[in-house]
């Protein structure tokens, strides 16, 4: 288990024979606890920015296309976006559906949806999913275009669930899928297809025998748009092949994206300029650090790197104290651990023979 803040901090006073905190103490620090506080942090940032692919700040983002739109600030996909990972982006359809996955912030979680009858409950139970026993939950999808044909897909564990698609949560429906599933413990992914007709619909999921359904996957999609992955090219290669046309502006002129780039204000860019509001992008990034702030917080460094930390927080408290041989010896040991992290974690036959 990660280490709280108090704790790494604490860590950092007892090697320099301070007075340690506690929670109650904590938000009131003065002196040196404060400024600890601060060197930890600093000493997470600096681990963070020693290699830009640690795996351990490694993300899933998503992007939903503007038509017409070019750039997109990293602070759109993240607020902790540093770097994407371009050899991870794919180009696919639009998906409508709110938080379909049943997952926020790693947990089950049924946020977007709306109770229509009994009790939907958020489970992790074969993974994260929503529970439904004699129940129903719905979601307005908005924005659809008539007469246009949608996918969509559905992941169910046991008992058999009413998927269904209509212009209310109650009403008349536009299609209703039944989807059976006889091994209480089986999974199944279904697939079918409704043509709008009105811009919002109503997608339900119902189940009404007593049974326990758990859904896992919820996708709504435009029909016929094919994931892709983009190809990567470098600013200076779109500045010199692709602004000109680009920057014209004109309706013939943009198209699927083929290619993405980034700007030196960090800004992910498309070619062709997006045409459809109904695409979207999927990739990895990396994260910045976000600064520790309760005492109880944790950072994403593994538990077995945290010395390191402390390590660092201690090399600034030496210098602040002018202690500079104090501050070699613990620099030193910052330096040996990221070695040690990057054998470990990044590429070891390489880094072995640098070590």
């Amino acid at each position: 288990m990660a280490s709280t803040y108090l704790v790494l901090i604490n860590n950092v006073l007892r090697d320099i024979n301070e007075v340690e905190l506690t929670s109650s103490t904590f938000s009131s620090s003065r002196g040196i606890q404060s400024s600890v506080k601060d060197f930890v942090n600093r000493g997470i940032t600096d681990i963070i920015n020693a290699e830009l692919n640690w795996p351990f700040t490694r993300a899933e983002g998503s992007l939903d296309l503007t038509s017409g739109k070019q750039l997109y600030a990293y602070t759109t996909v993240a607020s902790t976006l540093k770097y994407p990972d371009y050899d991870t982006i794919f180009l696919q359809p639009k998906d409508y559906v709110t938080n379909g996955d049943f997952e926020v912030s790693g947990s089950a979680s049924i946020t977007g949806w709306t109770t229509v009858s009994g009790s939907p409950a958020a489970s992790s139970k074969f993974g994260n999913t929503i529970k439904l026993t004699s129940a129903s939950t719905t979601q307005a999808i908005a924005d659809l275009v008539v007469g246009k044909t949608y996918e969509v897909v559905v992941k169910l564990t046991g008992a058999t669930l009413a998927v269904k698609i209509g212009t209310s949560s109650g009403g008349s429906q536009t299609t209703t899928e039944t989807i059976t599933i006889s091994n209480a413990n089986e999974s199944s992914y279904t697939l079918f297809e409704f043509t709008a007709t009105a811009t919002t619909h109503y997608v339900t999921l119902a189940e009404s025998s007593g049974s326990d359904a758990y859904v896992g996957l919820v996708t709504l999609t435009e029909k016929d748009i094919n994931s892709q992955k983009l190809s990567y090219i470098s600013y200076e290669d779109w500045t010199s092949n692709y602004r000109e046309r680009d920057t014209e502006a004109s309706t013939d002129k943009i198209s699927t994206p083929e290619f993405v780039f980034t700007t030196y204000n960090n800004e992910i860019g498309f070619t062709p300029i997006p045409d459809s509001d109904n695409l979207s992008i999927k990739f990895d990034y990396y994260i910045t650090h976000t600064a520790l702030s309760a005492h109880d917080d944790t950072s994403v460094i593994p538990t077995r790197f945290e010395p390191i930390i402390i390590a660092r927080a201690r090399y600034y408290v030496f210098m602040m104290r002018s202690d500079l041989q104090n501050a070699q010896f613990a620099n030193k040991e910052y330096e040996d651990g990221i070695k040690r992290m990057r054998v470990e974690l990044i590429n070891r036959k390489n880094y072995m023979r640098a070590v």
